[in-house]
């Protein structure tokens, strides 16, 4: 019953926001601050869905632009890691997404980048535009490098994607890590706990730019991987993250 309701209410509360974001965003169409407003309209639903999510280490947050990257686990991301979009920030899909219906609408208008994955010279072609924009806009990118949802299995191998993208425009990497929750997770349960979002120090534009990429791209893996399992710990200490093992 209680998944029940929240869906409904979850279904009333998305197509209320998609239309306020919608009328924003036709009054200052491809705005940089779009996504932003939009971010912290849906990660509200957090709060239906029983989930408490606290963002820590802002401090690590750079003043100019630079790409975020942040580990990727479901769909549920869209209402749960938005609470952390900083202002400025935008993010990379494929081109598919603006042919769903409604959205793919609110998010070429939010300022959000298409790019074709499946091409590599029309990726690389996007990837130039992204650069000039962010540094001609002071705009910031965030990236799944993973490419695809992890489920909480640990992160996948990350693609160079956005660390090109950071060498290309000399500006710094900042890792995002969430906690993972996507195990435990239940609809029909009213409290699921905590998920704790936390900016790491930035790899500095220096580093990215005179090291292999291949040699940044596993050192921030490697950061990201042994943050993520410190904040499982943390919340399992803290008994935030109320799972009991019959539910598994």
């Amino acid at each position: 019953m209680i998944a029940i309701v929240r869906l409904i209410v979850m279904g009333i509360f998305i197509l209320l926001s998609s239309v306020v974001v919608l009328l924003v965003c036709l009054l200052r169409p491809r705005n940089v601050m779009n996504v932003h407003f939009a971010a912290q309209l849906y990660s509200k639903i957090s709060w239906l869905l029983g989930v408490k999510i606290t963002v820590t280490g802002r401090e690590n947050i750079p003043a100019g632009s630079c790409v975020y990257v942040a580990n990727h686990q479901s769909n549920y991301d869209i209402f749960f890691l938005t609470a952390a979009v900083p202002p400025g920030a935008v993010s990379i899909g494929k081109k598919s997404i603006l042919y769903f219906p409604f959205f793919g609408l609110i998010y070429w208008l939010s300022g959000n980048i298409f790019i074709e994955r499946g091409n590599k010279i029309k990726a690389m072609q996007a990837l130039q535009k992204t650069k000039e924009r962010m540094l001609k806009e002071n705009m910031s990118v965030w990236l799944f490098p993973e490419g695809t949802r992890n489920y909480s299995q640990g992160l996948k191998p990350f693609k160079s994607g956005a660390f090109h993208l950071a060498r290309n425009a000399g500006l710094p990497v900042v890792p995002v890590c969430a906690s993972n929750y996507y195990g435990n997770f239940r609809l029909n349960r009213i409290n699921n706990g905590e998920i704790i979002i936390r900016f790491l120090p930035q790899v500095s534009k220096e580093t990215i730019a005179t090291q292999p990429v291949r040699e940044v791209i596993a050192t921030v893996c490697q950061r990201m991987s042994a943050e993520i399992t410190a904040l499982d710990k943390e919340l399992n200490l803290s008994g935030e993250n109320i799972v009991s093992q019959e539910e598994h």
